[in-house]
């Protein structure tokens, strides 16, 4: 069966394992962002229509997740704005009622939240990703070019309300443009306007992949490091870039117990250093070191950087 609206399994840096949705045409979106790494958006609309046959999405999920390897998440993403699809309230219950060993999630702008309907249908998601990446309206215009009707006080407004009657994890997503969103003026507006929200944590994201216009380009990691100093009194911060880096976890993080962790943290005290770099050093299989690594950066022990020879891995700081 050909898949024209259900895409993957994937490896998302943010998901892990994910199966993707896609409800809308290609480029049917609200906002026109600078980089969103699908381009141009062709159809700049806040109308709320069934984009795509629900009924043909449907089939083609019990299809994939008929004979579907395990997953972490399945998501609703794609090529556009997947709220703007009247549609979706009836995936969500399809999901949850064939498939609920799967949590839901849901990847979205966050224009359309203010939506009574909209937060009906979207109740049982569990995991849910709306972006903010303006302080204020004259960044929205230039960063999200959103269609002419969307004002950003309103954005905000109803976004902010949506954090408080919810029960979905809330991931925020916030795109730094070096030169645009990054002063120190725009970072206040966000703390200010990131404290009024009931979030489980903010994601830092920027330019990773090609976007819309060339002169954006991403964030280096003292620049970011800047957005994790200011937020991350008030909400756990992820960034997720080329730079990335995990607040420490809540919970304590576990008693090191072996001495190839310990021998980790000490070799990337000295010096930061690859997996390759690692795997030399400790004489041990790269399968074992990859998943000490990813143990180190889940509890916020350690941050990583993406560079020419490799991503680089250092003990986290702030």
């Amino acid at each position: 069966m050909i898949q024209h609206h259900v895409f993957g399994p994937v490896a998302s840096r943010r998901l892990g394992v994910s199966l993707g949705i896609d409800l809308v045409p290609h480029k049917t979106c609200s906002l026109d962002c600078v980089y969103c790494e699908a381009r141009r958006t062709t159809c700049l609309t806040t109308e709320r229509k069934e984009y795509v046959p629900i009924s043909e999405v449907l089939q083609e999920l019990d299809q994939v997740l008929k004979t579907a390897s395990q997953l972490d998440f399945i998501t609703f993403s794609g090529s556009g704005e997947p709220t703007l699809n009247s549609g979706i309230g009836r995936v969500v219950d399809f999901i949850k009622e064939h498939y609920p060993q799967y949590p839901v999630c849901l990847l979205t702008n966050g224009c359309s939240l203010g939506d009574r309907e909209l937060r009906r249908e979207i109740a049982r998601v569990d995991r849910i990703v709306p972006s903010l990446d303006a302080s204020n309206e004259e960044e929205f215009r230039l960063v999200n070019r959103p269609a002419p009707e969307l004002r950003f006080e309103q954005f905000v407004a109803d976004l902010t309300d949506f954090t408080h009657h919810t029960d979905a994890d809330l991931y925020l997503e916030l795109f730094i443009l070096p030169g645009v969103n990054d002063s120190d003026e725009s970072i206040r507006r966000f703390v200010e306007l990131i404290s009024k929200m009931k979030l489980t944590m903010v994601q830092l994201n920027t330019l990773d992949r090609p976007g819309t216009e060339s002169w954006v380009k991403p964030s280096p990691a003292e620049n970011t490091r800047r957005f994790i100093r200011a937020l991350e009194p008030i909400v756990p911060v992820e960034a997720v870039g080329p730079f990335r880096y995990r607040s420490r976890s809540r919970e304590h993080a576990p008693e090191l117990c072996t001495g190839a962790e310990r021998a980790i943290l000490d070799l990337v005290e000295r010096r930061p250093a690859t997996l390759a770099d690692l795997t030399v050093a400790l004489g041990l299989p790269q399968e074992e070191i990859q998943i000490l690594l990813d143990s180190l950066f889940k509890f916020g022990l350690l941050e990583m950087e993406k560079q020419e020879r490799g991503t680089f891995y250092a003990p986290a700081r702030h």
